[in-house]
């Protein structure tokens, strides 16, 4: 993964740098840098940064932004501004990009102040602009609620994907649909006349499902009970 850090600009509160370290560990981000910062070492953002008070003590000081990109391979800034002239990408998309690069990589989220946000002349050192979707009736989000849309969005594109299903061959999930075919016919679920086209919906069905060897033998199973309980309920009948 590359090494992705997030750039707080003139944060005005505290709270929020406590809260971002959390988020930053929540999703196995770098870590943090401020540039031109409010007195951010107080109590309270300690106790916002629960359990993540190294990404605190490790978090790096800069006068300027242009400073704090320094190394930087990709520059994101997050805004929600209206009306800019190059059309933003979401986080998302970014994490997508983020993804590709090399795991030496250094990568900037630069995230403006709680009052403001991101200047035009911020947004100039920003390679990429990324927006993060909201209502319109309240479109402003928390600094740390943004940072942690984009630090999830970057965590989960670096995600290893999921181990594949085995699927059973064919030759194993079709005896057993014929097996349950049988079944429901026996008991009248089906009729003779029609039971080709209406068990095509149920061979659909396990189809999309895409049965797992597990999975045959339930389905085994459940033809074989269907099959018993019919012939119980047939043996009941008799005088």
């Amino acid at each position: 993964m590359p090494k992705v850090r997030v750039v707080l600009v003139r944060p005005e509160n505290a709270g929020n740098v406590g809260a971002v370290a959390r988020v930053v560990a929540n999703t196995g981000l770098e870590g943090i840098d401020l540039v031109a910062p409010c007195d951010w070492r107080t109590l309270e953002a300690w106790r916002m940064a629960w359990r993540s008070e190294d990404i605190l003590e490790t978090t790096r000081e800069f006068t300027s932004l242009d400073e704090a990109l320094e190394g930087a391979v990709y520059v994101a800034g997050l805004s929600g501004r209206s009306g800019m002239r190059v059309k933003p990408i979401t986080p998302r998309a970014m994490a997508a990009e983020i993804a590709a690069l090399d795991g030496s990589a250094t990568v900037a989220l630069v995230f403006g102040c709680e009052s403001q946000g991101l200047t035009e002349n911020d947004l100039r050192l920003c390679q990429r602009r990324v927006a993060i979707p909201s209502h319109p009736r309240q479109p402003s989000l928390n600094l740390a609620q943004s940072v942690m849309i984009t630090g999830y969005e970057v965590n989960l594109a670096q995600a290893p994907e999921q181990t594949p299903r085995e699927r059973a061959p064919f030759e194993d999930v079709e005896p057993a649909l014929e097996k349950l075919q049988e079944a429901l016919l026996e008991v009248n679920f089906f009729t003779a006349d029609n039971v080709g086209p209406r068990f095509a919906e149920w061979r659909e069905l396990f189809g999309r499902a895409g049965l797992t060897p597990r999975e045959v033998k339930l389905v085994l199973a459940l033809a074989r009970k269907v099959r018993n309980l019919g012939r119980m309920a047939q043996e009941s009948k008799k005088p």
